[in-house]
């Protein structure tokens, strides 16, 4: 990707992309912002890109975890806590990031491995670049058989429940791994209490027992499930890319969640028309 006066531009292949001028001066898309549009807080997400985010504990907390979990170096995570301006995909950082993604496409892996950490998924609608980071992808017989999110909290409670958008994430890369001419055999989203025993790193094996079982739930430990994720069809897929792109190329205004209520996502925690209590 380079950036220019007039416009980005990604060289994919033997194209030369033209990137629209979207919203808020991005660059590419995250896959996980499809999900937080169609059935989280849009608002929320057009805030962040406003004025900053709040990153708490929690947050912190969890992309620890997730190094702990995938035997990756925290040295990235780069995070403090209070207001941070949403700079990861605009501007020179955004290409620079975006570039730097690139260096562990999936088309560079080697499927040889039991499993691939953090790999880069990209596909191209709209000629808008949307660029896909799932957690781990498990191969099986030299080719790249599931996908798996994983998602931490520190409520056990939480462990029986995936959201809608987390839900869509993770079947964004199934979606994308078939666009990219790979054939997935399913998705899965696992849910794991911070700070416990298990560590999905050194616990492959019973993972992938749990994925080949069929099962839609599968209890690893106390602390850690397996959720299957129904994947439906690319063209239901892309109805709901569409309506994420509508935003960001300017076609329509943020999209509130049902509901009113005292608002936990923004940021003074007053009533907000725009969000769900949570």
């Amino acid at each position: 990707m380079e950036l220019s006066r007039e416009s980005a531009v990604l060289y994919w292949g033997d194209e030369r992309v033209v990137i629209p001028r979207l919203k808020h001066g991005v660059l590419f898309l995250m896959s996980g912002y499809i999900g937080s549009q169609v059935h989280g807080c849009e608002y929320r997400l057009h805030l962040d890109y406003l004025k900053g985010r709040v990153v708490n504990e929690g947050v912190i907390n969890g992309l620890e975890e997730h190094s702990r979990q995938l035997g990756i170096s925290e040295d990235g995570i780069g995070l403090e806590l209070g207001w941070n301006s949403v700079i990861v995909n605009r501007g020179e950082e955004g290409v620079y990031f975006f570039n730097s993604r690139m260096r562990s496409w999936i088309g560079y892996a080697d499927f040889s491995k039991p499993f691939i950490q953090e790999v880069s998924l990209v596909m191209i609608r709209r000629d808008v670049p949307i660029l896909g980071l799932p957690d781990l992808i498990i191969n099986l017989d030299n080719k790249p058989a599931y996908i798996v999110e994983l998602k931490t909290t520190n409520n056990p409670a939480n462990l029986r429940v995936v959201r809608g958008r987390e839900s869509l994430q993770t079947e964004s890369y199934f979606h994308m791994m078939s666009y990219l001419g790979l054939n997935p055999r399913g998705v899965a989203v696992i849910k794991l209490v911070r700070g416990s025993n298990f560590r999905v790193i050194d616990n492959i094996d019973l993972v992938i027992r749990g994925l080949e079982s069929g099962e839609d739930f599968v209890r690893l430990t106390k602390y850690a499930i397996i959720h299957r994720v129904n994947v439906r069809g690319f063209n239901d897929f892309l109805k709901d890319v569409d309506y994420s792109l509508d935003y960001w190329l300017g076609l329509r205004n943020p999209k509130p969640s049902p509901g009113r209520g005292l608002c936990s996502t923004c940021e003074h925690r007053r009533y907000c028309p725009y969000s769900v209590v949570r």
